[in-house]
């Protein structure tokens, strides 16, 4: 439970926060031929404005599903005020940014209540400590650099689905699990990413009350994806949707990285490979057969991590671990698949001073990908991507990587051995002692 003065002290950030990102909503992340996601919500309200939020799937070629229905609701508001839709329209340029900010809220206030359950998880501080470091926590993600530039400059959605991650994860250990598959589903309504999160909620909800938690989370997951797709599906839409999502999870363009600065940005930029490039030579191993089994392994150790550490501080370093892996193999990954680490590890950081070092480097890598892609000026574009910055830095983040994993493996084998020098099978007897 948190303070009465804690709350209000919680409300005064979030105004702050949304305060600053008023501020920067007039700016824009430009990207080569104007392809900004807010062009395509101008684009989509305005079928929507024209044809109805129903036929979105039929009027144009969109490849979003769930989030149609706020941008519905942005287009019930602006028809109020007889507003233009038109890209140059500064007050648009605005409003069309407010969902974002909200989402940001709602991450912010997730972000503090996960860290107060760590922090209650760890026990021996007093309240009025984990108050203030949950509060510190918050206003960590509400001034993370990265989290403004995607919100109020870049009009992304990244903070809805990752409040949804955290807060699924916070559900099912506080054992509620109708309510964490409910959560979920709401992010994997937005975009399919959060589907990563599968293996850390499969062992909490198990742990919550094994067969019939994961029942209760499932019975969550499919009435709100019900409720969000059903209206469509009633619509005659199903396979488009169907196909909406199958393209979100195997759509390729030729390149190994989609401007994300991992190991294959590397590859991309000394050379000029293809998914199905074999890596060395006649060896038969492509690009992308090496980017599925190296996502398979990583997802395998988050599996087994989650597993060795129980508790909430396990569970959101392994869903940290997934969003670093989501980023760093998979074969076309964007720049912005990084940014659920910065909510899930934060709580952990609060506590665990040791991943601090990891967190800081990586939040600053991830900033710089996002600020050198998409620049607020249009004269800085392209600029560095494709330079021996943008592989440098694909480099440093590899190694951070490659440092996480590290880490994880180490803790498993310390833990394995512990486990085992406890069993009581292995354990010396007085017995043995005498033997000798």
């Amino acid at each position: 439970m948190t303070s009465r003065m804690s709350e209000h002290r919680l409300l005064l950030l979030v105004v702050a926060a949304v305060l600053v990102r008023l501020a920067l909503t007039p700016l824009t992340a430009n990207l080569p031929n104007g392809l900004t996601d807010e062009g395509f919500w101008n684009h989509w309200m305005r079928y929507i404005h024209s044809d109805g939020v129903l036929n979105i799937f039929r009027t144009t070629d969109t490849d979003y599903v769930g989030y149609h229905w706020v941008l519905w609701l942005l287009t019930i508001v602006w028809d109020l005020g007889g507003g233009s839709y038109s890209s140059d329209d500064t007050p648009f340029h605005i409003f069309i940014k407010l969902p974002s900010i909200a989402f940001d809220v709602a991450l912010i206030v997730t972000v503090f209540k996960t860290t107060s359950a760590v922090l209650e998880e760890a026990r021996g501080w007093t309240r009025t400590r984990a108050e203030n470091s949950a509060l510190i926590a918050a206003a960590i993600i509400a001034f993370q650099p990265a989290v403004l530039y995607d919100s109020a400059i870049w009009a992304q959605t990244d903070s809805a689905i990752t409040a949804t991650m955290l807060g699924a994860i916070l559900l099912a250990f506080s054992g509620r699990p109708f309510s964490a598959g409910a959560v979920w589903a709401l992010g994997l309504a937005i975009k399919p990413h959060p589907i990563i999160l599968g293996p850390v909620l499969i062992v909490l909800l198990w742990r919550a009350g094994g067969g019939r938690a994961l029942v209760r989370g499932g019975a969550g997951l499919v009435v709100v994806s019900t409720l969000v797709l059903g209206p469509w599906i009633l619509h005659g839409d199903l396979v488009r949707i169907i196909d909406v999502y199958q393209v979100l999870f195997t759509k390729e363009r030729g390149r190994l990285s989609e401007l994300a600065w991992n190991l294959w940005w590397v590859f991309d930029y000394r050379g000029d490979p293809r998914p199905d490039t074999r890596m060395i030579g006649g060896f038969p191993l492509t690009f992308k057969q090496a980017g599925l089994i190296a996502s398979a392994l990583s997802g395998a150790l988050a599996f087994a991590y989650t597993v060795a550490r129980p508790g909430m501080r396990g569970a959101l370093v392994a869903a940290a671990y997934l969003a670093f892996a989501f980023y760093a193999w998979p074969i076309g990954s964007h720049e912005r698949y990084l940014y659920p680490f910065l909510a899930l590890l934060l709580p952990v950081v609060i506590v665990e001073r040791r991943w601090a070092p990891l967190y800081l480097c990586v939040s600053t890598t991830f900033f710089l990908n996002l600020f050198t892609v998409a620049p607020p000026l249009k004269r800085w574009m392209d600029q560095w991507v494709y330079g021996e910055f943008g592989a440098v830095v694909a480099a440093i983040n590899a190694g951070l990587f490659g440092v996480f994993t590290i880490m994880l493996v180490l803790e498993l084998l310390a833990r394995w051995r512990s486990s085992s020098v406890d069993s009581p099978r292995l354990r010396r007897g007085p017995l043995a002692a005498r033997l000798e």
